[in-house]
């Protein structure tokens, strides 16, 4: 009985320490930089059930509120992200793909045909291929053949995660010289050293198309001085 009554007194005093250090704390953080704005979300991903992030534009600052455990990996995260812009060159190939033929499971029918799987291992009729060079927050843009142009926004990059999200990667139509119109639009988050496959459903002008980008960090290189 004695034993049970230290034990639940052991539990009693130590249940109150738990709640202080488990107790949410502030963390305050002036980017210098980047744009605060840009690692928000990161940061929000990182939080704990009762944390909360505040962001002043207007200071540059992220202000944090989040157990002490999870601050100092929160911490951690905005001054890796808080670097230099960096440099990426974005590798893409543009194939042209064959129309898919319509096979069903007992006679031709379009609602059987598996046009992701097809599309992912079809031999292209022509490929392209362009090298994109920008740094975080930079555009850049190069053409794919003569019928195709692609155009990237570099948001940032994650250092914890290697990928650099986009804050635009668009894939254009080109006649006689002059863009027509997007085919492929929107923001977009890639791994870096690693290609992603972006697939074009076909309409009645144009036959479908398999765009493969692939980011890669660019080292800086200083020249050093003549002598």
């Amino acid at each position: 009985m004695n034993c049970r009554r230290w034990l639940a007194w052991s539990l009693a005093a130590a249940i109150p320490l738990w709640l202080v250090a488990q107790e949410a704390e502030k963390l305050t953080y002036t980017l210098r930089h980047r744009d605060v704005r840009s690692v928000a979300a990161r940061v929000a991903e990182e939080l704990g059930p009762q944390g909360q992030v505040w962001v002043d534009g207007a200071k540059n600052q992220v202000t944090v509120q989040d157990t002490p455990s999870r601050l100092v990996q929160i911490r951690r995260l905005v001054s890796e992200l808080d670097a230099p812009a960096r440099r990426f060159a974005i590798a893409a190939q543009l194939d042209v793909l064959p129309r898919a033929e319509a096979k069903g499971l007992f006679r031709p029918s379009p609602q059987f045909v598996d046009m992701t799987a097809w599309a992912e291992s079809a031999k292209p009729v022509a490929t392209y291929s362009c090298v994109l060079d920008l740094r975080e927050g930079g555009r850049a843009s190069a053409a794919l053949g003569q019928a195709y142009r692609l155009d990237a926004k570099a948001q940032g990059y994650d250092p914890s995660r290697r990928r650099l999200a986009f804050e635009s990667l668009t894939l254009s139509a080109v006649e006689g010289g002059k863009v027509t119109g997007p085919i492929l639009q929107g923001a977009a988050v890639l791994p870096v050293g690693a290609p992603t496959v972006l697939l074009v459903n076909p309409n009645e002008f144009r036959p479908p198309l398999r765009l493969r980008a692939t980011p890669q960090i660019v080292p800086e290189v200083q020249q050093p001085e003549a002598r």
